[in-house]
């Protein structure tokens, strides 16, 4: 993969797209600060308990359904960047700062509502301008060199995110043993804030184009995308990625951070593999690409992805220390397959002049998505809550999900390399 003039300073779209590199590499340190394990302890310390964990972290993915009306708001202005700015730094507030500070100024009884408030507004505040910064950035990605410029991005994120996730796991772990952990979560929190403001300031720097006006109007804007078929039978492989993906985000951590007992760090220095994994399997990815096609390589990734939560449901006390690396080894090969054909769906059928609707209804679909796999995760868990004893085998509700996760990517992927890929060879 020859990355010469992708990021050449001397020309404007090489140094722009070393901005949007810049700031993914800054939105993949945060979010390592804000998501998965370090928020599932975070609200584990302030207090909740998995349902409620389950409920505030996939309540605000129903401000999904704000992504159809973000092309009627910014159709309105020729030129976006204080308008997505704005959006944007209301969203960093609301969902990093103020959710760390919320422990402490509200009582326990009401916090639960408070988080799931501050989430649902500031991501309905991001919502509302989600396919601007997408429709302006993707004019420095032509098709020719997109696939590398992911497959680069994919390997360099795995970089800062495996760094961020072992320097503040060490912190975690070390605040655990002070009693001090609620504490020094905060402040991991409040380091992701200034990386987030960095992020922001790093996509906007890229020179704004003149943005193709569409020739569709109001509510005609809103259903564009359903006349195009193509688009509409490829966001289904969109919405079962995020579902299945998503599924066992918070349950599968919680179990390992209560049942099983892992520490923060061993369990980071794991996602650190990722680092090495991602580097080896993508020229992998990237050939397998080259020889098929979008379509169907990213099928190719539901069938293997079962893998993954077969074996994370098998993790135990006892086997911890052996089978959570190879699963978590697993896991990063085949989803840095599955980050760098998911990264393009968007954009396959997508005309330049609409574009904006489009996204906005493929950011709909990957909200409603992840809606739906952690909505089914958290129903189950509440449906579920004791674990089933089997002649002294002790089977966790977590452990049921993964068994759910893994039938239905199992299942997905073999319906979509036997039926939706000739739908989409006919369409």
């Amino acid at each position: 993969m020859r990355n010469d003039g992708l990021f050449a300073l001397g020309r404007a779209d090489g140094r722009a797209r070393l901005y949007i590199l810049g700031s993914e590499c800054l939105k993949a340190i945060y979010t390592a600060f804000t998501t998965g394990v370090f928020l599932t302890g975070f609200l584990l310390n302030a207090g909740m308990d998995q349902v409620q964990i389950g409920l505030v972290t996939s309540l605000p993915l129903a401000a999904g359904v704000l992504y159809p009306l973000s092309p009627l708001l910014l159709e309105r202005f020729r030129k976006r960047k204080a308008v997505l700015g704005t959006a944007r730094l209301f969203y960093h507030g609301l969902v990093i700062l103020c959710v760390t500070l919320l422990p402490g100024w509200v009582p326990q009884s009401s916090l639960l509502w408070w988080m799931a408030a501050a989430l649902l507004l500031g991501n309905g505040c991001n919502i509302l301008v989600a396919s601007g910064f997408p429709a302006w950035h993707i004019g420095f990605l032509p098709e020719e060199i997109r696939g590398r410029f992911f497959a680069i991005s994919g390997i360099v994120n795995s970089v800062f995110t495996a760094a961020a996730t072992f320097g503040a796991s060490m912190l975690a772990d070390a605040a655990k043993a002070s009693g001090r952990q609620m504490y020094w979560m905060g402040v991991i929190r409040l380091a992701a804030f200034g990386m987030a403001l960095a992020e922001l300031v790093l996509l906007l720097l890229p020179k704004e184009p003149e943005y193709p006006k569409s020739s569709v109007k109001g509510i005609r804007l809103l259903t564009l995308p359903f006349g195009n078929r193509k688009f509409c039978l490829t966001m289904i492989p969109v919405f079962a990625w995020m579902m299945v993906s998503t599924m066992t985000l918070y349950s599968a951590n919680t179990y390992l951070l209560k049942e099983v007992q892992a520490s923060y760090v061993f369990i980071s220095i794991l996602q650190a593999m990722n680092i090495v994994t991602t580097a080896i399997v993508m020229p992998f990815w990237h050939r397998l690409l080259l020889r098929t096609s979008w379509l169907q390589a990213f099928q190719k990734v539901f069938l293997m992805f079962a893998l993954y939560p077969f074996l994370h449901m098998l993790i135990t006390k006892n086997t911890y220390l052996w089978l959570l690396p190879v699963t978590m080894l697993v896991y990063q090969a085949i989803f840095a397959g599955g980050t760098l054909y998911f990264n393009n769906m968007a954009y396959l059928f997508t005309p330049k002049e609409d574009r904006t609707a489009y996204l906005s209804w493929y950011l709909m679909l990957v909200s409603a998505g992840s809606l739906c796999g952690q909505g089914l995760s958290t129903l189950l868990l509440k449906l579920w809550p004791e674990d089933w004893v089997f002649r002294n085998i002790h089977i966790a509700p977590a452990q049921r999900i993964l068994l759910v996760q893994c039938v239905l990517s199992l299942g997905f992927g073999v319906w979509f390399g036997r039926v939706l890929l000739r739908k989409l060879e006919k369409a």
